[in-house]
């Protein structure tokens, strides 16, 4: 017998198939096929599908006694299937309605075993397909990005029967897996956070963001144990985002984060800032930062390089785990809470002369004395300054102060003491070897030691220019026609009294 049907019978089928499928596991489901003959229509076993009455949904066990009396045909206890474990807000009784209204957007052939590619024998009832959904619904593909995921699903904190086994277990979107993901998953208005809101809770975005608590669209989220519990060990991941990858970010960072604050916060903490600015610069802004404290996302870990490098923050794979009190697993690839920072560019190191003098960089944000004067103290012994062979040939370079000697080495004692071994340092004596190539050199040495009066201290004593520039000497003036006596010795007249017994002012 073939049946249309368009009231009642169409969401009693797909409750009943809902009903069968959770059933399996415990029990085989009800056999429709083999009451086929007996129904002709499904009002007469879920009438309470159309009324909302949900004590004839499903047929009491005294009707099927009817039948199964143990005479006519052998005594069952079946019973109807129990609530369905899901997150799913189908209403059967709402769909049925608008069927018995004239719709037939509802009816059992568009859900349940009769539409096209099925088996069409009447009573031969099959699962609900999701597909069929979406047609009715005109929505997208399932789980696409532009999916009103709320005409289907309850929030992940309403469905409060659902395991975090069954959480964990959700279908993952295909968007989630695109490179630039991480890179713009911020919800932008109410119907993109309402799709989040099916999936994640509070903790699930409170993992990576410090600042969970001060963003509006993860406190609309709600809390959820069973995420939290899934979240507890499990290390944030962080990207570096393309700003942050330009090779002036590290100079001009500044402005940003005073102009937004709460856009570093969702990264970074003040730990992340004062591994770098050890100093007072910034100290305002790095304040409106959360603290990294337990329980609370770590934020990305800033490590300062060891050396300078192209690239301002390079991720590292970590070589131990972050927090590990709180973790009970190794970082995995993809996780990249610790990043390396290179700050600045290849060849700073000697060549950040001019930036310190500029100002254009405020190296006290980020050193402290103890990092300039570990080379500029005068008696710096590094091997990595200088290029290879520079000891064999630095005479040229010294001389025409292509580098600032000075800057880092004592050159009274760090260079005096190879040189005396060379034989080109003098010992006293009014002849050095270093000039007797040089006719008349004794008289002509004043252009030399006004242009780089370091490179004679590296050879010479003070005592060897007093001998003939002082007082005491051969009161030789070694002062230019432009000197300026007076100027110098409001100054400092003790540097004046190096080679004048008096003041050579009151005269």
């Amino acid at each position: 017998m073939k049946v249309t049907i368009r009231r009642l019978i169409v969401p009693v089928v797909l409750l009943v198939a809902t009903a069968a499928l959770a059933m399996q596991q415990s029990r085989a489901p009800f056999p429709h096929a083999q009451h086929a003959k007996l129904f002709p229509t499904c009002a007469g076993c879920h009438s309470g599908i159309v009324s909302g009455d949900s004590a004839l949904m499903f047929p009491s066990p005294d009707d099927c006694a009817q039948c199964h009396n143990g005479s006519d045909v052998r005594r069952i206890a079946w019973t109807g299937p129990s609530a369905r474990v899901t997150n799913l807000k189908f209403s059967h009784t709402e769909h049925a309605t608008m069927s018995a209204q004239g719709g037939t957007a509802a009816d059992c052939a568009n859900c349940h075993g009769l539409q096209a590619g099925r088996d069409t024998a009447w009573m031969h009832i099959a699962g609900a397909d999701p597909s069929a959904c979406l047609a009715c619904h005109r929505a997208p593909q399932h789980l696409a990005a532009s999916a009103d995921c709320s005409t289907c699903h309850k929030t992940l904190v309403q469905a409060t029967t659902l395991s975090a086994t069954a959480i964990a277990a959700f279908p993952k979107p295909s968007s989630h897996s695109n490179p630039d993901w991480l890179a713009r998953h911020a919800p932008q208005n109410a119907g993109q956070m309402a799709q989040c809101a099916i999936c994640h809770a509070r903790e699930s975005c409170a993992r990576c963001h410090p600042n969970a608590d001060k963003l509006p669209a993860i406190k609309a989220l709600g809390s959820d144990a069973r995420v939290a519990s899934l979240v507890r060990n499990v290390l944030p991941v962080y990207f570096t985002p393309a700003a942050h990858r330009e090779t002036k970010w590290a100079y001009g960072h500044g402005a940003d984060a005073r102009a937004n604050p709460q856009t570093c916060a969702s990264c970074h903490t003040q730990t992340s800032c004062r591994s770098c600015h050890i100093g007072n610069l910034g100290a305002d802004v790095i304040a409106k930062l959360p603290d990294a404290k337990p329980g609370r996302a770590p934020g990305v870990v800033l490590v300062k390089a060891s050396r300078a490098g192209a690239a301002p923050l390079d991720a590292a794979p970590p070589a131990r785990a972050v927090n590990a009190a709180e973790v009970t697993r190794p970082l995995a690839p993809q996780d990249t809470v610790l990043m390396r920072v290179h700050v600045h560019p290849d060849g700073f190191a000697t060549n950040h002369k001019s930036a310190a003098a500029s100002g254009q960089l405020n190296c006290q944000g980020c050193h402290q004395p103890r990092d300039c004067t570990s080379c500029h103290d005068g008696v710096s012994t590094r091997r990595d300054f200088h290029p290879d062979d520079f000891m064999a040939r630095h005479a040229n370079s010294a001389y025409t102060q292509d580098q600032n000697c000075s800057s880092c080495h004592r050159v009274e004692t760090f260079c005096r003491s190879c040189h005396q071994k060379s034989g080109i340092a003098t010992t006293g004596g009014v002849r050095g070897t270093a000039h007797t190539g040089q006719p008349l050199w004794l008289l002509q040495h004043g252009q030399a030691a006004r242009q780089g009066l370091t490179t004679c201290t590296s050879c010479h004593q003070q005592r060897d220019c007093l001998r003939c520039h002082s007082s005491l000497g051969m009161h030789v003036n070694p002062h230019g026609p432009d000197f300026n006596a007076q100027a110098m010795g409001s100054r400092n007249m003790q540097m004046c009294m190096v080679c004048h017994l008096t003041n050579p002012l009151k005269k």
